[in-house]
């Protein structure tokens, strides 16, 4: 397989932006909302009569809604995983993503079918990523093998709505902590273990994605906290929540600036033969410095991919 090398600290994914595959209006819009991925759905957002209609526009709302520069993903039905592959792994397709997955199975069918149409169509083969959503409790009880189920994965994330009815619960914003604890902290270890990204905005009470009446600070609160817990990205249904994805998911710049201190003194001190230093009271020493090294590189790829969209963005008419 000639996939690219996938690397989860350089590979900048922090918001993914719904948009039903068969609404101009929305596709008109999508590519200046700034999001790094957009996400043309087949599945929840699309009514069943409309599916068939839909999957045959995806071909003309790809060159559309990449303009702006965002990765284009598309989100399958499962129960017509060969139809919607069929119409939607063509040239411009970034990313699948692939609903209620439950087994290793599942994962390496679709791999399979994905990579035969690549084969047919002359398109580089392993190039088209997968992004995994977890749904049921069955899903989350085999996490992390799936996990490692296919080269082509490079992020997983549950799917809160449709677990809660799998585990036969209501959803209570108040309780979303409590109720989503486990399989949002198996995510974080599961990802990390198959070498890939957990997206998501984890277990934290009155925090949805869903809820556009939650204000700017909110946002980019709850976002922020994500990050803070290990997750890289995390996935949108309104274009409010982007800009908050963007920022609360990239490393705060007053940390960069200070892990650029930090490393500059450990430098320092590495060439006088001293294994730890003292910056602003606080020591640091080896196992510090390899954290540095992660936020000042995942900072430049964060730098590097805002670039490619400001640029991409001004090219295409809109603006930075």
């Amino acid at each position: 397989m000639e996939s690219e090398k996938f690397d989860r600290n350089t590979f900048v994914r922090r918001s993914k932006l719904y948009v039903p595959a068969n609404r101009e209006k929305f596709m008109a819009k999508a590519w200046r909302r700034g999001a790094d991925c957009i996400i043309l759905d087949l599945e929840d957002a699309v009514a069943p009569q409309d599916k068939a209609t839909a999957r045959k526009m995806v071909k003309d709302d790809i060159p559309i809604v990449r303009k702006g520069g965002a990765e284009i993903q598309v989100r399958i039905n499962r129960d017509f995983e060969e139809e919607d592959l069929d119409a939607i792994v063509i040239d411009g397709l970034t990313s699948i993503m692939v609903p209620k997955c439950e087994s290793v199975e599942d994962v390496r069918r679709v791999d399979g079918m994905v990579t035969r149409l690549e084969q047919e169509r002359g398109l580089p083969v392993g190039r088209i990523q997968f992004d995994l959503i977890f749904e049921t409790a069955r899903g989350i009880l085999r996490m992390e093998d799936i996990a490692e189920a296919s080269s082509r994965i490079v992020s997983i994330t549950t799917g809160q709505a449709d677990l809660s009815v799998d585990l036969g619960f209501t959803r209570y914003p108040e309780l979303n902590f409590d109720q989503y604890f486990y399989p949002e902290t198996k995510l974080i270890y599961a990802a990390r273990a198959a070498g890939v990204q957990a997206h998501g905005m984890g277990a934290q009470n009155n925090a949805d994605y869903v809820d556009v009446s939650a204000g700017k600070e909110a946002m980019l609160k709850a976002c922020r906290y994500a990050y803070r817990m290990g997750f890289m990205g995390t996935s949108a249904i309104h274009p409010a929540w982007v800009e908050a994805a963007n920022e609360g998911f990239s490393p705060p710049a007053e940390e960069v600036i200070l892990a650029r201190r930090v490393k500059k003194a450990l430098d320092e001190a590495y060439a006088q033969g001293e294994g730890s230093v003292a910056v602003d009271g606080r020591m640091y020493d080896v196992a510090n410095m390899k954290y540095v090294n992660y936020l000042l590189v995942r900072a430049e790829a964060v730098e590097k991919r805002n670039a490619e969209k400001a640029a991409a963005l001004v090219a295409a008419g809109g603006t930075a």
